[in-house]
């Protein structure tokens, strides 16, 4: 039977550095990085917007939005249990958390498409229904899943133990 070597990693003042850089990059990767994104049908480019990587409890943030909960099959002193997930409002949450501060007003937070969107019928009140009015149900999962990657979603640990 092989024996199994251990590798140690001892931090001294020369690399404690590198390494607390190496940390900080890490947790300024969701602020760093953003990625433009085209909506465009018939050839036609309706609107650019830009997003950013999630973290996991924003992720979990945007899916207990688009849960709806029922009372305690086990008695009303207990929690809430989850009913159903919106997957259009979950992916319509992700895009609008994942949205950059300054496209978020201009395109979500905006009150002038929210009011055209009331003349034109459409019963939207918050931004997660302006997006599902906006993008068409292949717009919502293809920016969706581009948000995912881009938060990392699909890597494998050991990847980046490779590099």
């Amino acid at each position: 039977m092989a024996e199994k070597k251990e590798t140690k990693i001892e931090v001294t003042e020369e690399n404690e550095m590198d390494l607390i850089t190496g940390l900080l990059k890490a947790a300024e990767y969701k602020t760093e990085v953003q990625q433009p994104l085209n909506i465009t049908r018939n050839g036609q480019t309706l609107f650019k917007f830009n997003v950013r990587p999630l973290s996991f409890d924003e992720i979990a943030q945007c899916r207990k939005k688009a849960t709806t909960y029922m009372a305690n099959p086990g008695g009303a002193s207990l929690p809430l249990v989850e009913k159903e997930v919106s997957t259009a409002d979950y992916m319509a949450w992700k895009i609008y958390t994942a949205t950059v501060a300054t496209d978020g007003k201009k395109f979500w937070d905006n009150s002038a498409l929210k009011e055209g969107l009331k003349k034109a019928g459409h019963m939207v009140m918050t931004q997660n229904e302006i997006i599902k009015e906006v993008l068409t149900a292949g717009e919502l999962e293809a920016v969706s899943d581009a948000i995912d990657n881009l938060s990392g979603g699909g890597v494998s640990v050991v990847d980046y133990a490779k590099n």
